[in-house]
């Protein structure tokens, strides 16, 4: 008995010191190159202009919760009794190449479906793979995440993001989908309460990322609804929660210039969104957005006149000046004819 007792105590910490090593492990993964994996590991994959940004915020996501997950370990430390299921994980999360890491621990998870880590193991298999740039599979493992763990929001968070960037490459379901989620999702974020391992910053700062990822989906589904008075009220909070995102910073001009009559204000939401994309770490391709936004001005205004003057004051401007309205005449009707 007492040789059991000594060994059950080592396997004890072994798996602490597992946990311990997997927090390591995630802070150093995730957080040490936020701005190639932003740009580097998707942007070759993904050429739509509209569609970096979002996978900017599942970055920072997948930030978070790493660096929520390294605070600390938490109370109650899950341990692995089976000696043959400890040696599979341990081998798989301590495999260095990302890919083989989750190949490895999706062959873990079929072996060992009802793991006391499985819900560990899931996340850093859809980690790993996010780290290799594969985004599909990204959406395959959130997925099944959120079947194990419903109540998992951070998963929900990633489906959404996924779901949005085939939604702007013309996926019909993939809209469908993200409708129904972001929704959900905007009733859930009040709800969602601060883990154990999750230190207060992170979690205001992760609950601050989860409703702007959610309530400028509900404008995007919005506006390709053609709901633009709908639209602009989730799009303006999405703008004042991070007036850095260029993805919903131009959805709010299009919601603005679509709707009748015109709010010209649309106009500088559009020459924001193209500054924010070419001022990027890596900048964007903006003539798709560029061409939208001059064709509605020079509709608006009767020339293209004052153009390029509009694009450099919203550089240096965060929110529409007061005056706005005033320094883009509109165009005089034509007199009738007699």
């Amino acid at each position: 008995m007492a040789r059991r007792a000594r060994r059950d105590a080592v396997r004890k910490r072994l798996n602490q010191e597992l946990n311990q090593n997997r927090h390591e492990w995630i802070r150093f993964e995730l957080v040490r190159r936020p701005t190639r994996l932003c740009y580097a590991s998707f942007v070759h994959r993904l050429r739509n202009p509209q569609t970096i940004l979002t996978l900017c915020a599942l970055r920072l996501l997948f930030g978070l919760l790493a660096a929520a997950s390294a605070q600390q370990a938490p109370s109650g430390q899950k341990v692995i009794q089976d000696h043959a299921e400890y040696s599979a994980y341990t081998a798989a999360v301590s495999t260095a190449d990302a890919t083989a890491r989750a190949e490895a621990l999706e062959a873990f998870i079929q072996q060992y479906p009802k793991s006391v880590v499985l819900i560990d193991a899931l996340e850093l298999e859809m980690a790993a793979w996010q780290t290799v740039g594969d985004s599909k599979q990204v959406m395959k493992v959130a997925k099944r995440l959120l079947a194990a763990d419903s109540g998992n929001i951070r998963a929900l968070g990633i489906v959404v993001s996924l779901d949005r960037l085939s939604a702007a490459e013309g996926d019909n379901a993939a809209l469908n989908e993200m409708c129904v989620d972001a929704s959900g999702g905007m009733l859930e974020v009040p709800m969602w309460r601060q883990p154990a391992n999750m230190s207060a910053p992170d979690y205001v700062t992760l609950s601050k990322l989860l409703n702007d990822i959610f309530v400028g989906a509900e404008g995007y589904c919005a506006v390709q609804q053609k709901n633009y008075s709908q639209a602009r009220d989730w799009l303006t909070r999405a703008y004042g929660m991070d007036s850095t995102n260029v993805q919903d910073t131009y959805q709010l001009g299009v919601a603005d210039l679509e709707s009748t009559p015109v709010d010209a204000g649309g106009l500088w939401y559009c020459a924001r969104a193209i500054h924010l994309a070419q001022s990027a770490a890596i900048p964007q391709d903006t003539s798709g957005m560029m061409a939208y936004c001059k064709a509605k001005y020079t509709k608006y205004h009767g020339a293209d006149d004052g153009w390029d003057a509009l694009l450099t004051n919203a550089a240096a401007e965060d929110t529409p000046p007061p005056d706005f309205a005033k320094r883009i005449a509109p165009a005089t009707p034509a007199a009738p004819q007699k």
